[in-house]
């Protein structure tokens, strides 16, 4: 703190003086990865005085403490794990960073997100660490096939959005001023979080099912209510957003159309009306992420019709599924007319 007065949590210090510290844990953690190797007690030496950090914030957590230095604690450390996990580009310094964190300090940000929900200072810094744990970048999260970390990264990932979708709903209306940096920017951070799991390759989702886990569920009834809560206006006129929902539904059409076909009608159409939509706009990733999902949405309900009839009774429920799209697009023609 003497030397870096952002490592502090003085309240003489503005919280726009902590982004500095994801810079300066980045380039401490690649100078650490030089010689790091798989040397896992160099890398708990390295990363003592965040836990210690942790140690105290558990033990203060409900005690008569001020909880602005609670917050503006935690913030920070949201913000050092974030450079760390940024800096972290293969499977074992990653395992490192995940097995120090799971399952005793995740748990931590998740409550921070609950109990401080409203305050964007907060929440940002905790969305974003967990949207760069999901990223599967030069492969880090390919874990050894005898590992669950996928799994339980996916499960907390889940937690922590479901909680942040929850409560930000309650908040009501607000101004045109405050709907972005009160709502639509974490909203904006949860889809890239999901986006980045969706298309990982590191999670089996049918296991969710096969197993009565949840979790999974969960995350995309929580990615249908904040979409919900979202105008088509806002949608594209917040370019973070529509970069992240776009890619986002890129991914579900194209992975997971039964959690499309079983959308409620009014959802069902908001999404297709939000393609036709992004297709007339000139942000080329929003553009393309919209050809990709209506090019599966249009594949997925041709292979239906084509093999309406011809499918096994093992396949009935993936006909039913197909019959509920194509009765759906029945009975809203012109949707399908103005994004084709």
């Amino acid at each position: 703190n003497e030397h870096f007065p952002f490592l502090g949590i003085s309240d003489s210090y503005s919280l726009s003086d902590f982004r500095c510290r994801t810079t300066f844990y980045t380039a401490l953690t690649r100078l650490l990865m030089v010689d790091l190797g798989e040397d896992e007690d160099e890398f708990e030496n390295f990363m003592l005085p965040l836990t210690v950090s942790f140690e105290t914030v558990l033990q203060i957590f409900n005690n008569n403490f001020k909880q602005e230095d609670v917050k503006r604690m935690l913030i920070g450390l949201a913000r050092d794990l974030r450079g760390i996990a940024f800096a972290l580009n293969t499977k074992t310094s990653y395992t490192m960073l995940f097995d120090w964190m799971y399952p005793t300090y995740l748990p931590v940000l998740q409550r921070a997100v609950e109990q401080w929900y409203s305050e964007p200072a907060c929440t940002t810094p905790i969305l974003k660490l967990i949207a760069e744990l999901m990223q599967n970048r030069s492969q880090r999260l390919n874990f050894d096939v005898s590992s669950p970390n996928g799994i339980l990264l996916f499960r907390e990932a889940s937690k922590m959005i479901c909680t942040y979708g929850n409560q930000i709903l309650s908040l009501g209306s607000l101004s045109k001023d405050q709907i972005y940096p009160m709502k639509l920017k974490g909203i904006s951070i949860c889809y890239s979080a999901l986006k980045s799991a969706l298309c990982g390759n590191y999670v089996s989702f049918g296991v969710f099912k096969l197993y009565g886990d949840n979790h999974f569920d969960n995350v995309l009834q929580a990615f249908v209510k904040m979409l919900l809560s979202v105008s088509h206006n806002d949608l594209l006129q917040y370019r973070k957003l529509s970069q992240s929902y776009y890619p986002l539904l890129e991914c579900l059409t194209q992975d997971h159309m039964s959690f499309i076909t079983n959308l409620e009608p009014p959802v069902l159409l908001y999404v297709l009306t939000s393609i036709s939509e992004g297709l007339t706009t000139l942000d080329t990733v929003v553009c393309s992420s919209c050809c990709a999902s209506l090019d599966y949405i249009v594949t997925y309900l041709f292979k239906h019709i084509a093999k309406e009839g011809k499918k096994p009774l093992r396949c009935r429920e993936a006909a039913q599924a197909g019959q509920r799209l194509l009765h759906f697009m029945q009975q809203n023609p012109d949707v399908l007319q103005q994004v084709t």
